[in-house]
């Protein structure tokens, strides 16, 4: 088909029309394990990198991680291990050492070997069985001893019954409860072998009705059910189900056989094996793979000198777009040379410019409004030199969230653009000056309600909005978390980070806190006489507003105080959260969201969590050290698996925006950027900055699209949660008509595509430095073909020069257009 003409007068209102963004699933949310109890490895020594490995007669126990070594199986049976991040050194441990144990898991050396002593239909027989009874892969540790039961004479039969009895011992894992009547264990059948969920009327009646009848045993129809499931190989309907189940022994003999692992501990082997063989689809395996290979440690395929694609990748993580000449620069100095320069490019202040503009208005700050904090906003995202600053800031504005939504916020536009600024100025700082700020900014104050909070009185009870957000929201999260951001679990369930008596003592910090000022009255308390400052001001203590009876939280108490002493009561608490176990993994874990990945694997947030929790230095909290981990981990830094439907995250809008005026080097007519809100889908973009909904952001960490690929992958994509039919076909048609006539008010901004222009007559020259402009070189040929014929579709007329002219920006249009619409691009990789 030909392609009309760019500029026509047509637009896309369709609301069928999908770009595919739901089908993507990003990186898997924790690796998987699990090992019977009398099975399960020996707890290694704390990982303090002090003491050298521990080795006896046949095990080594190391004290980091799995992914920190580098293990070689050598020919004469011995085994090299290298550590490449503690001080373990190298260490080569004779043919007589059968385990490796690290901190995370334990490797089984010999399971490769063993599992040859039996034929493979046993071997797949045993594996069947995890997967029947416990829906999970196995450990190599289990799979080991079974292996060697069957070999001793033990019959499939008598190893499934064992299963059965561990499945209904353990039955709040696998669901088959000692009590359960035929139907219910039929039914936990159909979705463990055949994944159909609930069973079709008719089979259930059937089989329940032989087993109710004695014709078929419980165990005898697990056999049943994998027959068929194998049995549908082929079938044009049903050919599926053999496929999975082929697809699931094969990540169980990755993971069990060939990696050698088991959980150290007996819950993680239950549950994050659940997580894995969750992840495994029909056609896919790269998820489960994926995180296996995070397990084992991930080979760095990336060098500090990027190439241009890698570079164009980096910058798409790190800035709000890449420039052409960003890209040769990095390429020439490196990454950790550009972020030791970013951190000391000097930061711009937006209260400087909202100062400025109201000087020119005839009421001056009075007459602000919050399209001047978004004039100067886009015009530090796309014209500012530090760019890490404007990248990360946006990412902490998501996390300590203040809206302009918010009707009391709303009136002191001048107060958000210096609470923007505060974000900005500590991103590079220490994350406890950064929460202490957040804590004191009066917009946050107006915010989340701590402004004029009052301490107990009679019937009066401290508002307790800020001390719930600031521990859910802010720091430590709702439930406990091991050093690699999995939930601390017991009997199988999450542990409660804080009770809501530690919301209520913490509640009584936060009394005594309001509008800065010259003095401590309670007229100015309430809000009279105010400061001409007090909008950005931190705000300051009022002791006679300020508790005075003990505070008890986080196992802190703060004991009785005579007289009221607010900054005490605040630095106790602040400290106290900042020192707490969750916040390392809990912060770092959002941060890598925000940047890198909506799924980063465990061991990715355990390295930038450590980082966070020592900067090399015995420095706690800072977080140059944090956003270089996040930058330069291996998981953000290797080249991407295209194929791998479990990497990176969803281009949220005001990244796509900013991207494309920064690329193509956008230039603003009047010199103010003027765009103001764009929170419509369906006219816009659907998200403008500061303006979140609600102080769960935009979208939550967590969010899982419902009734998804993602959700039964077991993954999170918040991004989607603003991601519909109408967001889609608005996103298509802004881009549409912005690519050529610009955006803003009266057009106010317009990109500059004369760079490209030159291209358009070598339609795969062009394609190409869109390729890496956007998309950082991963284009697939599919898309590239799609793209090639809708330029060759537009002719370039030798005359006149003026037609030539606008064919030749039509194919520029078409090009980033077809690009920018296309989910390759919409995932960031």
């Amino acid at each position: 088909m030909r392609w009309l003409p760019f500029f026509r007068n047509t637009s896309i209102r369709d609301p069928k029309i999908k770009v595919g963004i739901a089908c993507v699933c990003l990186l898997l949310l924790s690796a998987c394990g699990q090992s019977d109890p009398s099975t399960s490895s020996p707890t290694p020594a704390e990982s303090k990198y002090q003491a050298p490995p521990t080795i006896s007669a046949d095990s080594a126990n190391f004290n980091g991680p799995r992914s920190n070594y580098v293990t070689t199986k050598n020919t004469d049976g011995s085994t090299t291990v290298v550590d490449k991040v503690g001080n373990d050194g190298t260490i080569n441990l004779s043919p007589s050492i059968k385990l490796l144990v690290f901190t995370d898991v334990s490797i089984n050396l010999e399971i490769g070997t063993k599992s040859k002593e039996i034929n493979n239909e046993a071997l797949n027989a045993i594996i069947e069985l995890y997967i029947a009874y416990f829906n999970r892969v196995p450990d190599a540790n289990g799979l080991g001893y079974w292996i060697g039961e069957y070999k001793n004479g033990m019959s499939i039969d008598k190893i499934g019954d064992s299963f059965y009895a561990a499945a209904i011992q353990y039955s709040a894992y696998t669901g088959y409860s000692p009590t359960a009547n035929n139907a219910e264990f039929i039914t936990i059948a159909y979705r463990n072998i055949l994944s159909r969920t609930p069973p079709d009327k008719a089979g259930l009646d059937y089989w329940t009705e032989r087993l109710n009848a004695g014709t078929e045993t419980r165990g005898n129809l697990i056999r049943v059910f994998l027959a068929a499931a194998h049995g549908y190989s082929g079938d044009k309907t049903y050919g599926w189900v053999a496929q999975l189940l082929d697809n699931k022994i094969a990540v169980a003999k990755e993971f069990a056989l060939n990696q050698g692992i088991t959980y150290l501990s007996y819950t993680d082997t239950i549950l994050k094996c659940i997580y894995l063989l969750e992840s495994v689809t029909p056609t896919d395996t790269s998820i489960a793979n994926n995180n296996i290979s995070s397990i084992i440690g991930y080979k760095a395929t990336t060098t500090d000198i990027p190439s241009p694609a890698q570079a164009s990748r980096f910058l798409s993580q790190a800035s709000f777009g890449a420039r052409k000449a960003d890209i040769t620069n990095l390429s020439a100095i490196g990454i950790n040379s550009w972020l030791n320069q970013q951190f000391s490019v000097p930061q711009k202040l937006h209260r400087s410019y909202m100062d400025s503009t109201a000087a020119t208005l005839a009421k001056g700050v009075a007459d602000l409004n919050q399209n001047h904090f978004l004039e100067s906003f886009w015009q530090q995202a796309i014209n500012g030199e530090d760019q890490l600053r404007q990248r990360v800031n946006f990412a902490l504005s998501q996390i300590f969230v203040v809206s302009f939504q918010d009707s009391s916020v709303a009136n002191y536009p001048r107060g958000v653009a210096s609470y923007y600024d505060t974000l900005g100025t500590h991103a590079f700082g220490n994350f406890r000056q950064l929460l202490e700020a957040v804590s004191l900014h009066p917009m946050m104050g107006l915010y989340l309600t701590s402004l004029r909070n009052q301490k107990e009185s009679g019937t009066q009870v401290p508002d307790e909005n800020y001390a719930r957000e600031v521990m859910q929201l802010f720091t430590i999260g709702l439930y406990k978390l091991n050093p690699d951001g999995s939930y601390v679990l017991i009997n199988g369930k999450p542990v409660e980070t804080y009770s809501n008596a530690d919301i209520t003592g913490l509640a009584k910090v936060f009394t005594g806190w309001s509008w800065a000022g010259t003095d401590k009255s309670s007229t100015r308390f309430f809000g009279g006489n105010p400061d001409a400052n007090r909008d950005w001001m931190p705000m300051q203590s009022y002791p006679a507003s300020h508790s005075v009876s003990e505070k008890s939280f986080l196992g802190t108490v703060i004991p009785p105080q005579s007289p009221a002493n607010p900054e005490l009561s605040l630095k106790t608490a602040l400290d106290t959260l900042f020192n707490h176990p969750n916040l390392a993994p809990f912060f770092s874990k959002q941060l890598i969201q925000r940047l890198v990945s909506s799924n980063p694997s465990p061991q990715y947030v355990a390295r930038v969590a450590s980082a966070f929790a020592n900067n090399g230095q015995g420095v706690r909290g800072d977080m140059r050290a944090v956003i270089k981990a996040i930058y330069t981990d291996v998981e953000a830094r290797n080249d991407p698996v295209l194929s791998n439907s479990g990497l990176g995250k969803l281009r949220e809008p005001v990244l796509r925006l900013a991207q494309w005026m920064r690329t193509f080097n956008a230039k603003s007519t009047s010199g103010f950027f003027r765009l103001t809100s764009m929170d419509d889908p369906l006219t816009s973009i659907g998200q403008t900055p500061m303006r979140s909904p609600s102080v769960f952001n935009f979208y939550r960490p967590g969010y899982v699209p419902p009734n998804s690929s993602i959700a039964i992958a077991g993954l999170v994509s918040p991004e989607l949660q603003i991601t519909g039919e109408t967001s889609v076909v608005g996103y298509l048609n802004f881009m549409r008509d912005a690519l050529p006539n610009g955006t803003g008010t009266s057009r106010d901004v317009k990109a500059d595509y004369s760079t490209l222009t030159s291209l358009a007559n070598t339609p795969d020259q062009l394609i190409n430095e869109i390729d890496l402009l956007l998309t950082a070189g991963q284009m697939s040929s599919n898309l590239r073909s799609q793209i090639l014929a809708a330029i060759n579709s537009v002719t370039i007329p030798s005359s006149p020069a003026s037609s030539a002219d606008t064919a030749r920006l039509n194919r520029v249009y078409l090009s980033i257009y077809l690009t920018m619409a296309s989910p390759e691009y919409l995932v960031q990789k």
